[in-house]
């Protein structure tokens, strides 16, 4: 589907020219459309998902936050013969089965675009005018509308064809005239409303074209508009549907053929025509980079943040609505066997996907998701619900910085592309923020200073969000820092230690990626530990987790606990721990066995020796895999003569303004 361009494609750049596109603080005389639910993915279940695979596809996409799934039905798998019946529950291969596709979305409070493509089965390869199966398509349309619109009420979109302007779902499908594209939507719009009056029309997604020079089987999207316009064939459509794909990066400065043109530029083109023919909303039903490894490509993580910063374009521009990524899953060659794909490192085709081919579709399975999964996720997380405020900065000196809010929440993302870290100082108004990468992990909460901060984006394309003063999530709020407690990671405070453990919380319930595989993990930092929730063991002593911050605290400090000297003869009032060739003596065996031992604390990292306090005294300190305990004299026979570290503290607050 992509290989128009990517025959002369150009070499991918991350690190693009700083050009000023418009900033969406006004509407160039368009309307603001709706941007409420931009967030949407190609998956095509009922055509590239077995039937007994689509539950897991569906809780992958609600994992991911997806909010509007393009389903393709084709009229060729649908229906075999002209006049014979309608075949929507699949075949023996267990494929086309759209009744179970779409209900699944629908029951998962998916929104899905039904997109009704291309001409009939009994005239494939034979060429045939429009006029020869016109009435059929009309047909067609009715029967499909019908069936999921107005008896199902599962289905209120409909693109009408794919990509007309392309010489093989265009010329070589049937329409050789953009005049019969018009006849198209025409006759298709007729029956989708005799089916369901509420049916609304999209026009069936125009690709760009950017080295393959125009012809009468390919025509540049912007030409092949205005002629459907001239046509009168904008009164037939509610929507504008286009593909932008790009041979660069989502701020690239791309030649055209005989201009270059960045993504603004190119909309700028677009809105030209929106004026003339009538202002229509704009979905991208289609847009995305492939991971191939082949100089066609780009890696997995640039994948991911070219995912992020396309979408913040895009919904910074005002006559777009909603994005469509292609696709959700990589391809694989169609003809072969669903349980054998062909994989191919050099096959761009095979690599658009957020999630990579694999047989199971197993959500567990470890190498499922691509980094662009993870940041999509992360997106619709720290996004979805949000509305776009203001635009900050556009390329200023590399930098771009764009604000959200609504629902008590404020969330900046910025990302940079060029080659200088700035410090972005904020006047925020806040106590504090919490800043996370483009996959939603937290690097650091920033302590304000008379509500002023400094960020420094300091990773080259990767967006990087920050969340001023996250609101409570439960009832129970400790005035201490502002953030609230509950559920099992409450439960697990309170019967597990409490505040002399674990200290205040200092955020709220956030979604990490597990290390290593990119599953959703929630977790919650505190002063002294970081929470991790394992639902799959939910109701057994390790439904909530602690994190390796002892283990953590020593990497930062240069030190490898295995390169430590190890206990050759352990003193026999002590415990020996012949992993780590460490021994655990009093008092800290004792305060280590009362705050849960192995389970809660982890082995021990190091043995135990004197460091100095910020008040110039001494004190004992003995490192393990969760947690390090201190041991001060000072305090005998009191409580705090044996306290826990401030790991959480100290591994992810800045009080300096400085990340």
């Amino acid at each position: 589907m992509r290989k128009f361009y990517l025959l002369l494609l150009l070499v991918l750049l991350l690190i693009v020219p700083v050009l000023s596109l418009p900033r969406p603080t006004t509407a160039q005389g368009l309307p603001w459309q709706d941007k409420s639910t931009p967030f949407g993915v190609v998956a095509a279940l009922g055509n590239r998902v077995r039937s007994d695979e689509i539950p897991a596809a569906v809780a992958l996409m609600r994992e991911a936050g997806v909010q509007w799934q393009r389903e393709e039905i084709f009229w060729h798998e649908v229906q075999q013969e002209p006049g014979g019946p309608y075949r929507w529950d699949g075949n023996e291969q267990g494929m086309y089965n759209y009744d179970l596709a779409i209900s699944a979305q629908a029951r998962a409070g998916i929104n899905i675009l039904g997109l009704l493509t291309y001409n009939p089965a009994w005239f494939k390869g034979k060429n045939p005018t429009p006029d020869e199966w016109i009435t059929d398509w009309g047909d067609y349309v009715y029967q499909t509308v019908a069936r999921y619109g107005r008896e199902r009420n599962q289905i209120t979109y409909w693109e009408l064809w794919n990509e007309p302007n392309l010489a093989a779902s265009g010329y070589e499908s049937g329409l050789y005239t953009v005049a019969d594209f018009v006849r198209i939507l025409e006759v298709g719009r007729a029956a989708a409303l005799a089916a369901d009056p509420r049916a609304k029309i999209v026009m069936g997604g125009l690709s760009s074209i950017w080295s393959v020079p125009p012809s009468e089987h390919y025509y540049d999207y912007f030409d092949y508009l205005d002629r459907v316009g001239q046509l009168g064939g904008w009164k037939h459509v509610d929507i504008i549907a286009i593909h932008p794909y790009r041979p660069d990066a989502p701020e690239g400065d791309a030649w055209r053929r005989d201009q270059s043109l960045t993504f603004g530029q190119e909309m700028q083109r677009l809105d030209g025509i929106l004026r003339t023919y009538g202002a229509k909303p704009v979905w991208l039903t289609e847009w995305g980079w492939s991971s191939t490894r082949s100089w066609q490509g780009v890696n997995e993580d640039t994948q991911a943040f070219f995912l992020v910063r396309a979408y913040l374009h895009a919904i910074a521009h005002p006559s777009i609505e909603k994005v469509f990524w292609y696709d959700f899953r990589n391809d694989t060659q169609p003809e072969a066997p669903y349980d054998q794909p062909v994989y191919n490192e050099d096959e761009a085709e095979f690599h658009y996907g957020l999630l990579r081919r694999s047989y199971p579709l197993d959500p567990n399975r470890a190498d499922l998701r691509k980094p662009a999964f993870v940041a999509y996720r992360t997106m619709t997380e720290m996004l979805g619900g949000l509305s776009l405020r203001e635009v900050i900065r556009h390329g200023d000196e590399g930098i771009y910085w764009h604000r959200y809010s609504g629902n008590g929440r404020r969330v900046d993302v910025i990302w940079r592309t060029g080659n200088s870290i700035p410090a972005l100082e904020v006047a925020c108004g806040c106590r504090q923020a919490l800043v996370r990468s483009w996959n939603g992990q937290v690097q650091h909460i920033l302590a304000s200073t008379a509500g002023i901060l400094t960020l420094h984006p300091d990773a080259l394309g990767a967006p990087l969000y920050v969340e001023y003063d996250q609101p409570p999530r439960h009832p129970a709020i400790f005035e201490a820092t502002g953030h609230s407690l509950g559920g099992a990671f409450r439960t697990f405070w309170e019967r597990r230690g409490g505040l002399a453990r674990f200290g205040y919380p200092l955020t709220e319930e956030v979604i990490e990626p597990e290390p290593g595989t990119g599953r959703p993990r929630t977790v919650q930092y505190f002063e002294r530990a970081r929470f991790e929730y394992f639902p799959e063991l939910r109701g057994s002593a390790y439904e909530v987790q602690l994190a390796r911050l002892g283990d953590t605290a020593l990497q930062r400090q240069g030190l490898d606990w295995r390169s430590l000297p190890s206990i050759e003869n352990p003193d026999p009032a002590c415990q020996w721990f012949p992993e780590t060739g460490k021994q655990l003596c009093p008092p800290f065996l004792e305060a280590w066995q009362q705050a849960g031992g192995l389970d809660l604390a982890g082995l021990p990292l190091t043995d135990a020796f004197f460091a100095t306090a910020v008040t110039g005294g001494t004190y004992r300190v003995q490192y393990f895999e969760r947690a390090r305990i201190e041991h001060h004299p000072a305090n005998a026979g009191t409580p705090y003569e044996m306290q826990f570290g401030l790991l959480g503290r100290e591994q992810f607050m800045r009080y300096d303004r400085m990340p």
